[in-house]
């Protein structure tokens, strides 16, 4: 399924003079179509937020330690092994939480692991790595890493944040650390709290940013509503450090006006990450907080009299409802948010229309397609029927490499040209797709918007397809050596095609 993301503005005349611009040094890396910041001029063309496809059940959360409650899940690709962490507890009645383990050798198909370390009614044969902070402390999550620090200690591999919570002594309350060896036993680097200037009341996410060469925590934090003064809306903190320790903050993340968190759809968790083809981007997928109040329409939701229990614990729990949306950055600051949910509830009968549903995981995997030779494809996982006992459980979502959005081209020609460029490499590389009818045609151009001779449209091999690396060509050549060192702009003349993305290869 696709929806609109970001209508590209510059509708501008063929003819058109292209003013001087400072050209983006884009070198070899990758550079997703998830904004507008390569393009300066498009005629009908879009930028398109896709969505993934709703997969099979993973995880059925059935063991009476796991409560009714699941919910943070953290998943990781480590050297061919892929590991799941996740918190589990009561939510109607509260019980307390615990942290607990899974592991799977394709990303698809999850396995608890009989782990031995904590005790549940007398036994140690469960999958739980942890169930409390201290004496007295109630770990409300745990979100591990892989430290990719140069240099990191051998049996601080793997790290981790996590608020907990000491009702008898706030004072200790706080964003807590810790690391491990193994990614199974985990110790606190300190038995203080590292940060304590939020409430940290949900998934808060930290890891080692390559781009920016420090730790960057994305956390929750609240702030008054620009209208009614006494509503908080939740909104997402970002602060970096260069031990894990010691943070200093570097604000709320931005949004142009109507994006982000707002008084009528605030982003909950944040699952912002570097994505791991194009590091120096930052993707997220926060699940989005809507409550409408009690309407007509609530007793028209799925489960209505799962919701009215729920209302008796709180008149929140039964009528809001959640989603999961479709951030990115390229600073880790200014955030653009697409218009349309990322991983919408759907049309079902239960399962997804309470809220704590569509709640993503942290992290996507890169895994084989299950379906014919699809070749290599994103899992994303997302809970459904939070907070019903038995039932609550985890599914996968696919989508295509590179694929959270694209530049778009209907049946009609479009024409999009980039701003200058600097690369280095000698091929240019296109993750993209057509119809049977669609087809692209690409044409290289001085950064005064002058064609270079041999890399006209009329010199352009047609592309047409669905690949994650085409090269493309003029008249049977991909080299782009007579190009030179000059800064250069892309024009795409394409209809029925999608391009996510475009990286120049040696």
């Amino acid at each position: 399924m696709k929806r609109c993301l970001l209508v590209v503005l510059l509708l501008l005349s063929a003819g058109r003079f292209f003013a001087e611009e400072q050209a983006i040094v884009i070198g070899d890396q990758r550079e997703l179509f998830v904004d507008d910041y390569l393009i300066a001029d498009s005629q009908n063309a879009e930028i398109l937020l896709h969505q993934p496809r709703r997969e099979e059940l993973t995880f059925i959360f059935d063991k009476p330690w796991e409560g009714d409650s699941q919910g943070y899940f953290t998943v990781m690709e480590d050297e061919g092994l892929y590991r799941m962490y996740y918190r589990a507890g009561g939510q109607f009645p509260p019980a307390p939480g615990v942290f607990a383990y899974a592991q799977s050798a394709d990303g698809i198909h999850w396995e608890r692991v009989n782990l031995g370390i904590c005790e549940f009614n007398g036994s140690t044969e469960n999958n739980i790595i942890m169930t409390q902070v201290g004496d007295g402390g109630a770990c409300h999550d745990f979100n591990p890493f892989i430290d990719k620090r140069p240099g990191v200690e051998p049996d601080a591999k793997y790290k981790a944040v996590g608020c907990s919570y000491f009702p008898n002594d706030p004072r200790r309350s706080g964003l807590y650390a810790w690391k491990s060896a193994d990614a199974i036993h985990w110790t606190l680097i300190q038995d203080t709290p590292v940060k304590q200037d939020a409430p940290f009341d949900t998934q808060n996410v930290a890891f080692w940013s390559e781009k920016e060469q420090c730790y960057v925590l994305f956390y929750r934090h609240f702030r008054n509503d620009l209208l009614d003064p006494n509503v908080g809306v939740r909104i997402v903190m970002k602060a970096v450090s260069d031990d894990l320790i010691h943070w200093e903050n570097r604000g709320e993340i931005q949004f142009p006006e109507g994006e982000g968190s707002r008084k009528d759809a605030q982003l909950y968790t944040n699952q912002i990450l570097p994505y791991y083809r194009a590091p120096h981007l930052y993707l997220g997928f926060p699940a989005r907080y809507v409550d409408h109040g009690l309407t007509e329409s609530t007793k028209y939701l799925p489960e209505w009299e799962e919701r009215q229990r729920r209302m008796g614990f709180d008149l929140r729990e039964g009528t809001a409802v959640t989603d999961s949306a479709f951030i990115s950055s390229r600073d880790g600051i200014h955030f653009r948010q697409g218009n349309d949910a990322f991983i919408p509830p759907g049309l079902r009968t239960s399962h997804n229309w309470a809220y704590g549903d569509n709640y993503m995981a942290l992290n996507m995997l890169e895994t084989d397609s299950l379906e014919d030779d699809s070749g290599r494809e994103l899992s994303f996982f997302a809970n459904e029927s939070y907070a019903t006992l038995g039932d609550s459980r985890l599914r996968r979502y696919s989508l295509r490499i590179d694929g959270f959005s694209s530049l778009h081209a209907k049946s009609k020609s479009a024409t999009v040209t980039t701003k200058p460029l600097r690369f280095t490499g000698k091929e240019l590389s296109l993750n993209f797709s057509t119809s049977a009818a669609g087809t692209i045609l690409i044409e290289l151009l001085r950064a005064d918007a002058t064609v270079i001779p041999g890399f006209s449209a009329e010199e352009s091999d047609l592309l047409y397809g669905d690949s994650l690396d085409r090269r493309a060509t003029w008249r049977g050549s991909a080299d782009l050596s007579a190009v030179g060192d000059e800064p250069i702009r892309i024009r795409f003349i394409m209809s029925e095609a999608d391009i996510y993305s475009l990286r120049f290869v040696p």
